[in-house]
């Protein structure tokens, strides 16, 4: 009869535990965006990067249609468990990329000093975050990456790196398109 109680007491308060800290992890202000759909191509833009669920390992905002990723100094690669900036998806989009391989091509500009220097992607979903990362250059550019399927999509997450220690860097998103990747 004890070890029942101890164990109920132990299960109320992990829950009371997550129920305290659940709000500072999940941002309630974070919208779920349908984008537009070209052909069999999804396109996030403008409005879309206006509500992304935030992430405790990077910070972000947003202006002039364009989402701001700074990375803060000595940030290492995400891992799997981390989850990034994510632009939550509406369920008929991640319809389109739930358990499917594809390719996301994100367009952005980079300051001339104080720039990123790659940008991490990844779906998210109920798996743990399979990561790519593509270096980025200053200015305006183009960072393609081939993206494993992923089971339960709901978003796709983001994240700004940079290679030199104790430095910040930042980034915009102009615009993320997500196409179907080639049939091998």
């Amino acid at each position: 009869m004890k070890k029942i109680l101890i164990g109920v007491v132990l299960l109320l308060v992990v829950i009371g535990a997550a129920v305290v800290l659940a709000p500072r992890f999940l941002d309630q202000s974070a919208e779920q965006v349908t984008g537009e759909l070209e052909g069999d191509v999804l396109v996030l833009r403008g409005g879309d990067f206006n509500a992304p669920d935030q992430s405790p390992e990077q910070t972000h905002s947003v202006a002039d249609d364009r989402l701001l990723l700074t990375v803060l100094p000595n940030q290492p690669p995400p891992t799997p468990a981390e989850r990034g900036v994510r632009i939550l998806l509406a369920p008929e989009r991640a319809d389109l990329v739930n358990d499917k391989a594809v390719i996301v091509e994100v367009r952005y500009e980079a300051p001339a000093t104080g720039a990123a220097s790659a940008l991490a992607v990844s779906l998210q979903g109920i798996e743990p975050a399979d990561w790519q990362s593509q270096p980025i250059a200053s200015g305006e550019g183009v960072a393609r990456f081939e993206l494993a399927p992923q089971l339960a999509v709901d978003a796709i997450g983001l994240r700004a790196l940079s290679e030199t220690p104790d430095q910040s860097g930042a980034i915009n998103i102009v615009e993320i398109r997500v196409l179907p990747a080639p049939a091998q």
